[in-house]
Order: C-alpha cells, then sequence, then structure tokens
C-alpha cells in the first residue's frame, strides 16, 4: 500500500511540473517557437516612386488678335500619368488670384502621358487634348519629348479657337524640377505691365477701347491693350478732326470732344465704342517730322486696315500693314517704289501680293496708293488707275495730268498719250524730254523708243 501510494506522488509531481512548463517560461530551444519566429514574412517589396514632370512654353505675336492669342503654358505630368496644361493670356494684363483671373484657364489641355521609346530613343510620350463641355474631345495631338542634357522639350499646338482647325505652336521646355508651386507663382513669373504710347490726349470708353493722340498727329487705337487701328488727327481753327481711314465725325463740347469707333468683334458682328477725351485743349497743331510716318487706308479682305510707311536710310523703309516688312524703297518725283527681295512665311506672304507697293507721299504725311509708278532719267509717270496718268517733271517742280497709258501684255512696253491742253510750260517740257513709246526695264525704269 505505501509503495502504491509512493508512485501516485511521483506521477503528480511529473504532471505539475509538465503543466509549469507549458505557461511564458518555456526553453529557448524549444520548436514550436522557433519555428514561428524563423519563417520568412510574405510582404511585397515597396514600388518605386513615379516620376514627375512640369514644361513651360511662350507664344506671342503682333497684331489686333494679340490679346486673345498671346499666352503661357504650364504643363504638369503627374505621378498618375495624368497631363494637365494651363493657359495664362499675359496680354490682358490681368495678374489676379488664379481661381478668378478670367485670363488664366486651368486644364486648357489634358490627356496622358508615358515613358516610351521611339525609333529605339528613351522619350516622353504626351497625348493632350481640348475637352469640350460635353465630354467629347477636340484638337487632340500626341507629342514625343525628348532628353537633352535633363532638360525635355516639344511643340505645343494649341487651337485659335478650340474646336477649329486653325492652330499655334508654343515651343515647351521642362524637367522632373518643378518650378512652379502653383498657379498663381506660374501667373506672377509670366505677367506683363502694359506700356501706353507716347502721347499727348487720349480718347478712351472706360474700359477696353482707347485711342492715343500722339504729338505728330498719329492716332493710335487700341482694343483690349492690342493695336487694332491707326489713323490721324489734327486740329485748327475749324476744330479737331479725326481720320481712322475714313474722315471721323468728332463732336465737341468746350474743351471735351468725343467720336465713335466702330469696329469687328471678331465674328463678324460690328461693336461700335463711343469714345471720350476730357480736356483737348492740350492738342495745338500736331508736330509733323521726318520721322513720322505716312500713312494710308487700304483694304483686306473687305476690312479697312491702315498701312504706314517710314523711310530709312539708304533706301530701307519699314512697311506696316498689319504686320511689319523690311522692304526697300526708290523715291521718283512725289512717288516712292516699294520692293522686296526677302523670302515671306506666315502672314507676310499672304498679306503682301495684296497691298499696293506704289504710292503719292504727300505733304502732311499721309501716301496715296497708284496703279503704278515708272521713272526715266528726268520725269515720272504715275499710273493713277488702269488708263489715266499723271506726269511729273521734279528738277522744276511742275507735273501735268490729263494724260493717258497702257502697257502690252509682257509688261515691256509703255505707251504713253498726252493731253491736247497741256500748258505751255510743260508742253515744252513733254518735247523736249518726253515719248510716246518707253521700253520698261527693271524696277520700272525707262527708256524712250526712238520713233
Amino acid at each position: 500500500m505505501k509503495k502504491f501510494l509512493a508512485i501516485a506522488l511521483v506521477l503528480c509531481m511529473v504532471f505539475v511540473f509538465a503543466a509549469c512548463n507549458s505557461g511564458t517560461n518555456q526553453p529557448a530551444n524549444d520548436t514550436k517557437e522557433t519555428d514561428k519566429t524563423s519563417t520568412p514574412t510574405d510582404t511585397a517589396a515597396p514600388e518605386a516612386p513615379k516620376k514627375s514632370y512640369q514644361f513651360t512654353g511662350v507664344y506671342e505675336e503682333e497684331g489686333s488678335n494679340a490679346a486673345m492669342l498671346n499666352a503661357a503654358f504650364l504643363l504638369n505630368l503627374n505621378e498618375d500619368g495624368t497631363a494637365v496644361a494651363d493657359r495664362y493670356k499675359f496680354s490682358q494684363y490681368d495678374d489676379s488670384d488664379a481661381a478668378t483671373n478670367p485670363s488664366f484657364e486651368a486644364s486648357y489641355l489634358s490627356g496622358t502621358w508615358k515613358e516610351v521609346e521611339k525609333d529605339g530613343v528613351p522619350c516622353l510620350q504626351i497625348k493632350l487634348a481640348y475637352i469640350n463641355e460635353d465630354g467629347t474631345e477636340s484638337n487632340s495631338q500626341t507629342a514625343y519629348a525628348y532628353d537633352i542634357a535633363g532638360e525635355y522639350s516639344f511643340d505645343l499646338s494649341f487651337p485659335v479657337v478650340p474646336g477649329m482647325s486653325y492652330t499655334r505652336v508654343a515651343s515647351m521646355t521642362g524637367s522632373e524640377t518643378k518650378a512652379y508651386a502653383d498657379a498663381n507663382a506660374f501667373i506672377q513669373a509670366f505677367k506683363r505691365e502694359f506700356e501706353a504710347p507716347e502721347h499727348v490726349a487720349e480718347f478712351t470708353n472706360g474700359s477696353n477701347v482707347t485711342a492715343y493722340a500722339q504729338e505728330d498727329g498719329t492716332l493710335l487705337v487700341y482694343t483690349n491693350y492690342a493695336l487694332t487701328t491707326e489713323g490721324k488727327w489734327t486740329r485748327d481753327g475749324e476744330g479737331l478732326k479725326v481720320t481712322l481711314g475714313d474722315p471721323v465725325e468728332v463732336r465737341e463740347d468746350g474743351t471735351s470732344a468725343a467720336f465713335t469707333y466702330s469696329y469687328d468683334r471678331g465674328d463678324g458682328t460690328m461693336i461700335d465704342e463711343e469714345l471720350v477725351c476730357e480736356d483737348i485743349s492740350v492738342l495745338g497743331e500736331p508736330a509733323v517730322t521726318e520721322e513720322t510716318p505716312y500713312t494710308t487706308s487700304v483694304d483686306l479682305g473687305g476690312n479697312p486696315y491702315t498701312a504706314s510707311l517710314v523711310l530709312g536710310q539708304d533706301g530701307k523703309a519699314k512697311f506696316t500693314v498689319a504686320v511689319d516688312f523690311d522692304v526697300d524703297y526708290f523715291v521718283t518725283g512725289s512717288a516712292v517704289i516699294l520692293s522686296t527681295d526677302q523670302e515671306l512665311e506666315g502672314y507676310q506672304a499672304q498679306i503682301w501680293p495684296g497691298v499696293p507697293h506704289t504710292f503719292i507721299l504727300n505733304d502732311d504725311r499721309t501716301m496715296t496708293a497708284v496703279a503704278n509708278v515708272w521713272y526715266s532719267d528726268s520725269l515720272t509717270f504715275i499710273a493713277l488707275d488702269e488708263t489715266n496718268m499723271k506726269v511729273e517733271f521734279p528738277a522744276y517742280s511742275m507735273s501735268a495730268e490729263g494724260f493717258t497709258y497702257s502697257v502690252n501684255e509682257e509688261g515691256t512696253l509703255l505707251t504713253v498719250t498726252a493731253p491736247e491742253d497741256l500748258s505751255d510750260g510743260f508742253s515744252q517740257v513733254w518735247a523736249g524730254a518726253g515719248s510716246e513709246n518707253w521700253e520698261v526695264h527693271e524696277a520700272g525704269y525707262l527708256t524712250p523708243i526712238e520713233e
């Protein structure tokens, strides 16, 4: 019996000892715990951060549409693969907060981008489009930007009018460096300050149209800060006169004066603006100098434009009709002949063939377009229209009208018929230097054909 109790006691102690070892005080070499801590955890390696890029570019031109077209562009290529291009029309001179600035267009163009290889060369593929109000896309484009010394570049095509095919191009450059933290920083970087032309008085409608009267008698009309029309003003005992291609009625009231300026809004709709100068007492007689441009009105596509001519040295001149031309000129008598041998592109190539190249230069610094001008060693022949001609004898400041003329089909023979009622003085000039038939040489130079 005692032997049985002893065995039972030993068994109890074994069970107690085993129970104690099943708690927190396990041996360090417990197989079960060792397996748990040594098995690797199955977690994915963190992804490498995606890249982002920022591009900027500027488009700028002169003319009546400059305020609508001139712009800076901010293109962000984001980490999520989206591409967003903002546009800021700096020629409207509004640098207010981007959230309410009518000159700033957030997400003007949008799309996607990714890194690709094109023809074996790594580059950025950028897809952009204008998103219409109904969610459809227009003016879609795909561009490729290549890395040159850490800087990427491409040409951004943007629509003149969204949805239309007419576009302009802005050269864009960028990198992974973000130059502008937000839209306001971008606006401040590209804002412009409007500089009004020199003037002695101004006529304004109080908002978007101002006419600046310059000392030399030139009148410059700006619409939305862009030069749209050039005219003339003069003031004498009969009052203030304004010419914008054609004479404009001026209404004077004491020292103030006003006139109506009409212009095309751009869609064929004519807008009339009342321009007022509160004090015209500062306008005396305009100062006419040798630097004062000669001006006239010319027709371009049914619309009047002011043509101006500034004669320089060595036969070089600046001729302006919507755009500037650097031209050669030759003055003979009261007339001038313009020519150019430069290769014209864009607007220049379109405008040059459609405007006159021969003018009479008037004493008041206006000029009158004529059909053609020829000259000989002593005479100037001015074709007033297709049949009538004026002939000048510059050496003695003499001239006579009433001549008629014709040109052969090849343009090599000019036939001139004198009127029967020539004055005695000019009749003697014509008898000594004139001729009925003339051979036409380069640049309008004539030599008489002996009869």
